[in-house]
């Protein structure tokens, strides 16, 4: 029985990770299992709730919208009601998460943009939009990004995608298991046309991987139930000594680096004892770093999915 638990956790680890498909091949090559055994066991996880459905990991760089910033807010709840705003925030094309915080501030929220002019006028039209509410803010802009959902970012030309490309990324992540063949029946396209579209998406490393979206029953399966936001101030030219260990530690999601030289994190850990322990991890930077500054996710909304005018508008640079 052991030996089957170890396996199922192998299998959804390796899902989420490194993804049951991406730009290296599919996950039985990677574990060398058979197919059948996979998807046998991917849909008793899913059945049991470790999961909710599969979805797409997208690459915004090569789409020319990948400059993106973290926003951290202090509301004022006596202004605006916290379901409300949620609600009302995800609604607007260029915020993918919205989650609740600990630490000095309320909210943090994914922005994403082709400039940071562009999202610098998203953030100002925000505020406008909940005048009041909002009492202070701290803008994180993007100037590099080393990790994406725990894969080493690499440089890549920007790809213009055409309204059919956009038309099968809209159906896909909507509905990550409709088949292509229904795509092309839906927009009246060839079969073939749609098939090679969709290879092509894979191959200019549009989308990234495909994974299951983890309940938190799932996340706490793999010892990830914590996630963290963490910012960290480096002493000026030590920046690249702190990354190179950073990339090592595969419980970080995400690292990136902002305009104003900052390094961010983010992680996923089982509980505020490895969270510490993480911290711990950092001493190995001693010396190099001013002082970091940690925020916990209580919660997360992401945009489930855009309607069709707004993923043309995001594909084409939102112009």
């Amino acid at each position: 029985m052991d030996r089957v638990n170890e396996l199922r956790k192998k299998i959804l680890h390796e899902a989420y990770v490194n993804g049951i498909e991406n730009n290296s091949g599919k996950l039985e090559t990677r574990l060398k299992l058979k197919k059948n055994t996979i998807n046998y066991i991917l849909e008793k996880l899913k059945e049991e709730g470790y999961f909710t459905k599969t979805k797409y990991e997208l690459n915004l760089n090569t789409l020319g919208v990948g400059n993106f910033a973290w926003v951290l807010l202090s509301i004022n709840w006596n202004e605006l009601n916290p379901e409300i705003f949620v609600k009302k925030i995800l609604k607007l094309t260029q915020v993918v998460t919205v989650a609740d915080i600990t630490g000095e501030n309320d909210i943090a929220i994914k922005i994403i943009g082709p400039s940071i002019i562009n999202i610098s006028a998203f953030i100002l039209m925000m505020e406008k939009l909940f005048d009041g509410a909002i009492t202070d803010n701290k803008v994180y802009f993007t100037n590099r990004e080393y990790k994406r959902h725990y894969l080493e970012v690499q440089k890549k030309d920007s790809f213009f995608p055409s309204e059919v490309d956009c038309k099968i990324l809209y159906e896909k992540i909507k509905n990550p298991k409709i088949n292509l063949s229904e795509i092309a029946k839906k927009y009246n396209l060839h079969r073939n046309t749609v098939s090679n579209r969709w290879e092509k998406l894979w191959k200019e490393e549009v989308i990234v991987k495909e994974l299951p979206d983890l309940t938190q029953k799932g996340y706490e399966e793999l010892k990830m139930g914590l996630k963290a936001f963490i910012l960290i101030k480096p002493n000026p030219g030590k920046e690249n000594k702190i990354i190179n260990i950073l990339m090592k530690n595969p419980e970080i999601q995400d690292i990136f680096t902002t305009i104003s030289n900052e390094i961010i994190l983010i992680l996923r850990t089982e509980n505020s004892n490895t969270l510490a322990n993480a911290h711990k991890y950092l001493i190995k930077t001693d010396g190099v770093i001013k002082r970091t500054n940690t925020s916990i996710f209580l919660t997360k909304n992401a945009k489930k999915s855009l309607d069709l005018s707004e993923m043309k508008n995001l594909m084409h640079k939102l112009e």
